[in-house]
């Protein structure tokens, strides 16, 4: 049984794909499967992942319709037989020693979550702001429990999956998988796993290389997308079901956090694709658009 299973969504990243498989090869840690998920690629993707099945003894292929990143990433899940899990995306890269530092610490100190930093870069090379810094909040080599771990996610939060190693049993045990037809899969996953494991560990280097594509929905102005916005309702409805099954004070004031912050980002999508939302009571919602407007105001002051 490998230690890790590597789950590879793949959908029309020809240009991409040979770079990121390549960095799975380089790895200095050698003990994971991956588990690509064809997801209906209509360009040379499939036979990229059947060309590496030569240089990737433990690749195994499958391929589906298209059904997007959510089904895909659930069905590598059934397929993983790994003491870990890690979702990668077929479009960006990993450092080399990324498995072995991140395996070597949670195997030492029997951890759920390992967490690591990341940077961003573009198709045309702009410079771009890196919000998946968490050395000014997280501190390198402390054994976090749930409590602290949720705490300080109040202070700095990233969503992305491809941020955390996953202790496998986690995922299984709570029955944890992304919910299909949404934009922003990670804004439910990522809560719900945070509030389930109980040991966290951070690492302070920045193993992870995400590209932004151009043309890309993330790329552009996500706040004129109605598919976006739709997905963010959602979300914020899913936080707030989760938050009402949370048996802890910290994971339902997690929860709570994570539901507001979505309901605020939400109020600066344009007008005429905002719905109304019931699932926050109404005086909390005088409260969160008050909030809303006082840090719209602070963001043009400081303009």
């Amino acid at each position: 049984m490998p230690s890790i299973s590597v789950i590879l969504p793949v959908y029309n990243v020809a240009p991409y794909l040979e770079a990121c498989l390549d960095s799975l090869i380089l790895q200095t840690y050698q003990d994971f499967e991956v588990i690509a998920v064809n997801d209906g690629s209509l360009d040379e993707s499939l036979m990229i992942l059947e060309e590496y099945t030569t240089k990737i003894s433990n690749l195994t292929i499958i391929t589906q319709e298209n059904r997007g990143l959510s089904a895909a990433r659930n069905k590598g899940l059934k397929r993983a037989v790994g003491t870990f899990i890690y979702f990668l995306d077929s479009d960006d890269l990993l450092a080399p020693e990324t498995f072995e530092i991140c395996m070597e610490l949670a195997n030492r100190y029997t951890l759920d979550i390992v967490k690591f930093d990341a940077k961003p870069f573009s198709d045309d090379g702009c410079t771009m702001a890196n919000s998946y810094d968490s050395s000014h909040i997280l501190q390198e080599g402390k054994v976090y429990s749930q409590r602290e771990w949720l705490q300080i996610q109040q202070k700095h939060y990233n969503s992305p999956v491809w941020l955390y190693i996953v202790r496998a049993e986690v995922i299984r045990k709570h029955q944890l998988h992304f919910v299909e037809g949404l934009l922003h899969e990670d804004e439910i996953f990522t809560p719900q796993l945070f509030t389930k494991a109980t040991r966290m560990m951070y690492v302070a280097q920045v193993f992870f290389k995400r590209r932004y594509r151009s043309g890309s929905i993330m790329q552009n102005n996500i706040y004129q997308n109605k598919c976006s916005y739709t997905s963010k309702h959602m979300v914020i409805g899913l936080l707030e079901e989760e938050r009402c099954r949370a048996v802890t004070n910290e994971a339902r004031a997690f929860l709570k956090y994570r539901r507001n912050e979505l309901y605020m980002d939400s109020r600066g999508y344009d007008q005429v694709l905002q719905e109304e939302m019931s699932i926050i009571p109404r005086l909390e919602k005088y409260y969160l658009n008050l909030l809303y407007f006082i840090r719209s105001w602070r963001k043009e002051w400081q303009k």
